[in-house]
């Protein structure tokens, strides 16, 4: 994995992890979808189980609406109309009897779910034994639980409850109605034992293990499947079932609730039609119908959870990738000093850390260089400060030494001599200007007249200078040493082997610039000047100052040398900007050229 990392681009593994992630989103949409399915999944069952339930519930109205339409048939036959009149002729009792039997034995076995049928009268004569019909005094039906529910109606249900058989006491349901003579006379009642397991296997549908319970129109219990404590449980709810069919949410204690404070947590479904004689209800808990989906809620979970873990990890194992690297560029970054010898950052990352790594390599080698040079430049500086300084040392020195040489001229009647010495030592000190670059242009005219006036006491009346200097001029910057030199070169060439010679100088100013020219009336330059130009720029003193105006003003300076046009001799021309204070020294170095 560290070898990938190390080949492949960072943003193809950034997608990577963005995958990781859009993962972990979607899972963790997935369960909160769904976790709020389940509330979807309680709606869909109850809508299922209320029509499979009116389904069922259709079935047993019909089933045992038939066993209501057999009864009333049964109770109105003038067979057993005409069978409680006892007569005295003990035949006719007999045949009646018989013909009773009959008549009931063909129901009884003419209707599977019919497990036998008793008859209460007055006057019951003894039952076979192997016979499905029975004749039961009434007297004997009053000290039966349900007796009361048959009293006062004409017909009723009567819940689960057990008779004796053939078989043994067996479990059955039972419809009872009373039996009228053609006159209105109250005979007794006919009671049709049904198969509880038949209409038990008839309410549970294909759903054996269902909690239902089937209930008369009064709300009692005729028989149910499942829970044997639904009779007990619904009985609080019965009032609110008004519809013909519906649910609710109950409580119900035992559904893992305590049962002092049981919560909703039983979903109750009825079905029943208006003026019906039963209803069928059906209760489930609701951990019943949610099992499902809490167990497939917990296995998602666990693949969520597991499918985060790993994608966690991975994020912090790509994250740890992504930081070691940073990690050693800062290692490295805050380590540096100039005396590091080597950046130690690995060599083998084909991707951006790579190319970040062989930059910082590179820009470290730079710096490296850059402070070599700078520790040379510095050891230069120094050599050139000891230089000037020495430079310095000797002027004053020489300038010290002609003011003695003047005081012993001054004594040995030496006046000629005593005034060259004063105007080369005023020269000296105008020279030196306490090290500094710039002077004033009032001082550097003042030290050309020193020169001029040296060279008049050499040449007496032979040689004249005109001075054109503005008064606002004159405090304004020049770099010092700049007019001697072109004097002494129009003295030294211009005026060779001559008696006489005139210079002019003069300064204005030119938008913003300063202009200076010297003109002299000399031999003017020779023919192949312009030749020699190339290849040298003039003697010492002239190319001394191009080369400090050069540093001074970069290139925005001009110094130009031509022969007069119209008469003899030369003009230079030295054009610069204006200087009004020192510190634009540095701002004038740094401009540009001049327009």
């Amino acid at each position: 994995m560290k070898k990938m990392f190390k080949r492949y681009r960072i943003d193809y593994l950034l997608f990577g992890g963005l995958t990781s992630f859009v993962l972990i989103l979607l899972t963790i949409v997935i369960l909160l979808t769904y976790t709020l399915s389940t509330k979807e999944l309680v709606r869909v069952t109850t809508y299922y189980q209320k029509e499979n339930l009116n389904e069922l519930y259709n079935k047993i109205e019909i089933q045992m609406r038939a066993i209501e339409q057999i009864s009333l048939a049964a109770t109105r036959n003038i067979v057993t109309t005409e069978y409680p009149d006892i007569t005295t002729d003990s035949y006719v009792n007999y045949q009646k009897r018989e013909e009773l039997e009959t008549f009931l034995s063909n129901i009884a076995y003419s209707t599977p779910i019919i497990q036998s049928i008793e008859l209460y009268t007055g006057n019951a004569f003894p039952s076979k034994s192997q016979s499905l019909v029975s004749f039961i005094d009434l007297n004997q039906a009053k000290d039966q639980s349900w007796y009361e529910a048959v009293e006062n109606a004409d017909f009723a249900w009567i819940g689960q409850h057990t008779i004796a058989s053939n078989q043994g006491r067996i479990e059955v349901i039972s419809f009872a109605r009373k039996i009228y003579s053609n006159s209105g006379k109250y005979q007794g009642f006919m009671m049709l034992n049904l198969k509880a397991s038949s209409i038990q296997n008839q309410i549970s549908g294909e759903i054996p293990t269902s909690n239902r319970i089937l209930l008369d129109s009064g709300g009692r219990v005729i028989t149910y499947i499942g829970d044997p404590s639904l009779p007990t449980k619904i009985k609080s709810y019965l009032l609110d079932m008004n519809n013909e069919s519906g649910y609710m949410k109950v409580g119900l204690p035992g559904n893992n609730d305590s049962a002092s404070s049981p919560k909703n947590n039983t979903l109750m479904v009825w079905a029943m039609h208006y003026n019906s004689s039963c209803m069928l209800v059906q209760l489930t808990p609701l951990n019943q119908i949610t099992k499902g989906s809490v167990h497939i809620s917990a296995v998602l979970s666990l693949v969520g959870v597991s499918a985060i873990l790993i994608a966690l990890l991975f994020t912090l194992y790509f994250s740890n990738l992504f930081i070691t690297p940073i990690r050693q560029l800062l290692h490295e970054m805050g380590r540096y000093t100039a005396n590091t010898n080597k950046v130690n950052l690995p060599e083998d990352y084909h991707n951006e850390f790579g190319v970040l790594f062989s930059g910082y390599r590179k820009l470290m080698d730079r710096i490296k260089s850059l402070y070599v040079s700078l520790e040379n430049q510095y050891k230069e500086q120094k050599k050139a400060e000891i230089k000037a300084l020495q430079a310095m040392i000797n002027p004053h020195f020489l300038y010290n030494t002609l003011d003695q040489l003047n005081w012993m001229a001054l004594t040995a009647g030496h006046d000629k001599l005593s005034q060259i010495l004063e105007l080369m030592g005023k020269m000296f000190r105008i020279g030196l200007s306490n090290g500094e670059s710039l002077i004033t242009i009032r001082e550097e005219f003042t030290h050309a007249l020193c020169y001029v006036q040296i060279q008049q006491l050499r040449w007496e009346e032979g040689l004249t200078v005109s001075i054109d200097l503005a008064e606002h001029l004159q405090d304004w910057y020049i770099p010092k040493m700049t007019l001697q030199p072109f004097i002494e070169n129009a003295i030294m060439h211009g005026f060779n082997e001559r008696l006489t010679g005139n210079i002019t100088i003069s300064a204005k100013e030119d938008q913003g610039d300063v202009i200076i020219q010297i003109t002299d009336d000399g031999v003017g330059l020779k023919k192949n000047w312009n030749a020699q130009r190339e290849g040298n720029t003039g003697g010492y003193g002239i190319r001394n100052v191009k080369e400090r105006f050069e540093a001074f003003f970069g290139t925005r300076y001009r110094v130009d040398i031509v022969n007069n046009s119209q008469a003899s001799g030369t003009t230079v021309t030295i054009q610069f900007p204006m200087l009004k204070y020192k510190q634009e020294e540095v701002n004038v170095s740094l401009g540009a050229s001049i327009p």
